[in-house]
């Protein structure tokens, strides 16, 4: 879903770039009035200095395009292979994540880099027209070189909204920090591991309900896969951020210690502790 969004507003970007630039070619420059030799040199445009990607050089789009793709994978082969667990079956979203949560945070790592990604070079005015057509209206960019991004806009109800983001290419992890009126509302770090992905999300959510009256809380969702294998948790009622995984790849085990809500799959079983009830 995340590739058609993105890949459709590329296109739409292209061709409204094609109208604007299709009437006329490059202006030729008029010779120097006095004959003398124009310097080679000052003949050519000068190429404009570009920021450098992280490490080696991939870009924030593409790598968590990868990363939600192989945890979407990941999601969808629990939801098969539950079907006949009695508890991970019903229970299993108390410790899976779903991004529709935060989606509108989540969004602007689908266009940063996409220039690079489409234009093999990084340009400020597609990257804020990307930004501008999926995210906000008045979306502006600042980059500071490798492969730091911060982007500001005003939401639809008027809110200053802030998304800061950077990524480590060689380690294929990333580092969001979303704000709303100055507040942190998501915290979301990814990292590639050999085979999978070790990811968190940090931010408010109902974790339970009084009388049919949701009850938020701040907690934090991790999950942490290779292949097939792997696990969901939830910790409630958490008091600070979790320990940064920013190009770090967490131990398997200690990362879903301690949390409210877990499951674990391994070769096709289910271990964990869903709703209190262990299993």
């Amino acid at each position: 879903m995340k590739k058609l969004i993105s890949g459709m507003l590329v296109f739409l970007l292209v061709l409204s770039l094609a109208a604007c630039g299709g009437g006329s070619g490059p202006a030729e420059s008029a010779p120097p009035e006095n004959g003398e030799k124009v310097p080679e040199q000052a003949q050519q445009p000068q190429p404009t200095e570009q920021p450098a990607q992280a490490g080696g050089g991939g870009v924030i789009c593409d790598g968590y395009n990868a990363f939600f793709d192989a945890k979407d994978e990941f999601i969808d082969y629990i939801v098969d292979q539950s079907e006949d667990h009695e508890m991970v079956s019903v229970k299993h979203n108390l410790a899976t994540m779903n991004e529709i949560k935060v989606f509108d945070h989540l969004l602007p790592l689908l266009y940063m880099g996409s220039s690079v990604e489409t234009m093999g070079e990084f340009d400020e005015n597609i990257e804020t027209i990307m930004m501008q057509t999926g995210w906000a209206d008045d979306a502006k960019i600042e980059y500071s070189g490798g492969a730091e991004y911060v982007v500001k806009g005003t939401g639809s109800d008027g809110s200053a909204l802030e998304a800061r983001a950077k990524y480590d290419s060689d380690a294929d992890s990333v580092r969001l920090e979303s704000y709303v009126d100055g507040v942190l509302e998501l915290l979301f770090e990814y990292v590639k591991l050999p085979g999978g992905y070790a990811a968190q999300y940090h931010f408010v959510d109902v974790l339970s309900f009084d009388q049919y009256t949701p009850v938020e809380g701040l907690c934090t969702r991790r999950v942490i896969f290779s292949g097939r294998n792997g696990s969901c948790a939830r910790f409630d009622n958490v008091e600070a951020q979790p320990e940064s995984i920013f190009g770090t790849i967490p131990d398997a085990a200690s990362f879903v210690e301690g949390a409210t809500h877990w499951y674990t799959v391994t070769d096709g079983s289910f271990t964990g502790d869903l709703g209190g009830e262990a299993f």
